[in-house]
């Protein structure tokens, strides 16, 4: 099927969008008549693409797993076709709850259907580039992979490293100074990876003739079943002492730091990641998870010493937002009714502003918000706040007040739901906003829905739409950008809904471990 466009990113302040589409990355240049540019595709897409499973199965993936030193993932029961039987997809905590949960006439209660599992299709999930946007770094959800590609200036993606983590990452960020690669994952783990991996050391040659071989090589004659007396054996036990330790001191020197190292940790399912700095420039690392927490920690390489927690949030979280122009404001939210507002440094909560009132405007019906994505940009020298709910038609846009709080000044209207949002400002042009959306309908040359028309979605998309700031200072739609077929695969809809909307399901409910939630995937 035709996929949509599902993250955005921007190469530096440069006018080229990168723009992930299934398992491919396309480039456009919004200044040059919106010109496609070029792309990356996932190299174990043609399988997908031709209706093939992937090559490698649970096999290949326990030997990769093994080659990369991470633990082994769960084996999956499978029938006699070799599908995944009934039970995937349900974790043990799950069936645990199911089985305690009882009423007083002890009938046990119906769990809700559980989460269908996703195609193991290696979907770009997340994307980032540093501030020179000379480099991109982006993540594939299914395969675990982070990927650092090199920018040349005008468009063109070269590969140059590719790292399995040691789970899914969930946010990603790259420090101001470009050099390193922050990861936040689903197992409640940050790591520090360097931009560009280090050169792999060249294997030792072996000992030339007539040189003395080296302290770690030797080995005593004897062995503790050949020496016949105490003395002999106490003189073997500190040969082997010393050879112990001749072993250790090099390496302990010498040693290269651990391929995944995490820097700090969560009891829980890190969901959000942010870089802040304090006004005399010392680093932070800001992390949420599923279990309400707001943790304010030390930049590299303190990241152990946490600062403080911002605490108050009720439900989980999964979007965190330092405006650049406000760096001591921090905006949170995920499951909540209303946006917080954060001075971070010193745990404060400045205000909250009730965002679940602006989404019953457009779904009368709704009980409760998800937060997909909260973006900050600056227009007029004024600082905005982007707001993006899963499965609602709009996107909200609040003004940060001079006492940093939250005014809403307008919701734009869509009629599909966003996935992803950008907003472009350059001195010398007017401000862009790009949308990513699902469509649902297909659509014209004008890109008006013709419900019940067979009309393909290949003429002019609506997955990516471009608005730009009318004379009341609203963002007002501009038309989209032409659709590239690279990067289509055969995937049902309900298969792609399991890939795109995945903030709601983090939601806790009685039969959710309150800790892991492991109902998705790691």
């Amino acid at each position: 099927m035709n996929l949509p466009y599902q993250y955005l990113s921007r190469l530096g302040q440069s006018s080229i969008l990168c723009a992930a589409k299934g398992a491919s990355i396309h480039t456009f240049d919004l200044e040059a008549g919106n010109s496609f540019l070029s792309s990356w595709t996932h190299p174990l897409t043609k399988q997908f693409s031709n209706g093939e499973p992937q090559e490698t199965g649970q096999e290949g993936q326990e030997l990769n797993e093994q080659e990369s030193g991470q633990r082994p993932s769960k084996k999956r029961k499978l029938n006699g076709e070799n599908k995944p039987s009934a039970e995937e997809g349900t974790s043990q905590a799950d069936t645990g709850a199911v089985e305690a949960a009882a009423n007083g006439n002890g009938k046990k209660k119906h769990k809700p259907e559980s989460r269908v599992q996703g195609p193991e299709i290696p979907f770009v999930a997340l994307m980032t580039a540093t501030e020179d946007g000379r480099h991109l770094v982006a993540v594939t959800g299914q395969d675990k992979t982070l990927w650092v590609f090199e920018h040349d200036g005008k468009g063109e993606l070269k590969e140059i490293s590719q790292r399995v983590m040691p789970k899914r990452p969930s946010s990603i960020a790259i420090t101001p100074d470009g050099t390193t690669i922050l990861s936040a994952d689903k197992f409640g783990d940050v790591y520090s990876l360097p931009l560009i991996p280090a050169a792999t050391p060249p294997e030792p040659t072996s000992t030339p003739p007539g040189a003395p071989a080296p302290a770690s090589s030797f080995k005593p004659a004897a062995n503790r079943l050949t020496v016949h007396s105490q003395r002999n054996l106490r003189a073997l036990q500190e040969q082997e002492r010393i050879l112990a330790s001749r072993k250790s001191a090099p390496a302990q020197q010498d040693a290269p730091p651990s391929k995944h190292e995490p820097i700090l940790g969560h009891v829980s399912m890190l969901t959000a990641l942010a870089l802040a700095a304090s006004p005399d420039g010392k680093p932070y690392i800001i992390t949420a998870d599923r279990d309400e927490h707001i943790r304010v920690s030390r930049g590299i390489p303190h990241a152990h010493v946490v600062e403080s927690y911002c605490l108050g949030h009720q439900a989980f979280l999964s979007a965190l937002c330092v405006p650049a122009s406000r760096p001591g404001v921090l905006v949170s939210a995920g499951g909540d009714d209303h946006l917080f507002v954060w001075n971070w440094k010193a745990a404060q909560l400045l205000g909250k502003t009730d965002l679940l009132r602006h989404v019953k405007e457009i779904a009368p019906g709704a009980v409760q918000v998800a937060v997909s994505q909260l973006l900050s940009y600056d227009v007029d020298e004024r600082c905005f706040v982007l707001a993006i709910c899963e499965r609602v038609p709009a996107i909200f846009i609040f003004q940060v007040l001079p006492d940093n709080t939250l005014n809403h000044v307008q919701t734009l209207r869509l009629q599909d739901n966003p996935l992803n949002a950008l907003v472009i400002t350059r001195p010398e042009s007017s401000p862009k906003l790009v949308v990513a959306t699902d469509p649902q309908q297909p659509t014209t040359n004008n890109g008006t829905a013709q419900a019940g028309e067979d009309t393909p979605m290949t003429e002019l998309t609506r997955s990516l739409l471009l608005f730009e700031r009318d004379q009341t200072e609203n963002w007002a739609r501009k038309g989209g950008i032409q659709d590239i077929a690279e990067g289509n695969l055969d995937v049902s809809r309900k298969e792609l809904e399991t890939i795109l909307y995945t903030v709601e399901h983090l939601r806790k409910t009685e039969f959710t471990d309150d800790v892991e939630g492991d109902s998705v995937a790691p």
